[in-house]
C-alpha cells in the first residue's frame, strides 16, 4: 500500500505506529478523500490527512513530552525559561472556520494546500447561465413573473402589506394600511 509508504517518509515522527494501525487510519480517512478530483495526487493527500489526524489524536513526537499533551490542537506560542513560563496559540482565524482543524498541523496545512491545487471553487462571475456568448436565453427570461397588478418582478404585494402597486406597476406605501398598523401599534 502506497499510502503507508507516503506515511513512513513525510510522517518519520509515528515511527512507533504499527502498519496494521496505519492501515485502519487509511480505510477509515480514505472517504473523506477523493479520488477523482486530487488523481495522481490522491494517495500523497490521503497520506497527508491520515498523519494530520495521527497528530491531532496525540500520536507523533512532541517537544514538550507529557507537558505539550495540555495543548493538543495548539500550538506553543512562546516559551521562557526564567519563571517557568509556557503559552499556547492556535494558528487559526476562527473555531468556526471550514478547515481550522487542518490549520493546527503542518500535515493538515500540506493536505490544504493540496487540495487548493486541485479542487478549484466556483466562483459566479454573472455569466449566462446557458446558450451562446452573447444571446439572451429566453428560457431563464420566461422563468422570472413580469410585474402585473398583484405582483413586481416576482414579489407578490400581498393585501395588507402596507404596499400597494399603482396601474403603472409603481411601488408605493399604502397609507391607509400603514395608519391601521400604526393605530394598532399605538393600541387605537
Amino acid at each position: 500500500m502506497k499510502v503507508i509508504e507516503y506515511i513512513r517518509l513525510i510522517g518519520k515522527e509515528f515511527a512507533a505506529v504499527k502498519d496494521g494501525e496505519l492501515e485502519l487510519w487509511v480505510e477509515m480517512l480514505r472517504p473523506m478523500v477523493s479520488k477523482k478530483q486530487f488523481g495522481k495526487l490522491y494517495e500523497q493527500a490521503l497520506a497527508y490527512l491520515v498523519c494530520h489526524k495521527l497528530k491531532m489524536a496525540g500520536n507523533g513526537e512532541n517537544p514538550l513530552g507529557d507537558l505539550g499533551a495540555i495543548g493538543i490542537g495548539f500550538a506553543v506560542g512562546s516559551v521562557s525559561e526564567g519563571g517557568s513560563s509556557i503559552s499556547f496559540g492556535a494558528n487559526q482565524s476562527s473555531n468556526l472556520a471550514t478547515d481550522a482543524e487542518l490549520g493546527l498541523t503542518a500535515y493538515g496545512v500540506q493536505y490544504l494546500q493540496l487540495r487548493r491545487s486541485v479542487i478549484v471553487p466556483i466562483h459566479c462571475g454573472g455569466e449566462m447561465l446557458s446558450g451562446s456568448a452573447g444571446k439572451r436565453n429566453t428560457e431563464t427570461a420566461k422563468a422570472v413573473p413580469i410585474a402585473g397588478k398583484d405582483k413586481l418582478g416576482g414579489v407578490r404585494v400581498r393585501p395588507g402589506s402596507g404596499l400597494k402597486l399603482d396601474a403603472d406597476g409603481n411601488l408605493s406605501i399604502d397609507k391607509a394600511t400603514a395608519a391601521d398598523v400604526t393605530d394598532m401599534m399605538e393600541g387605537k
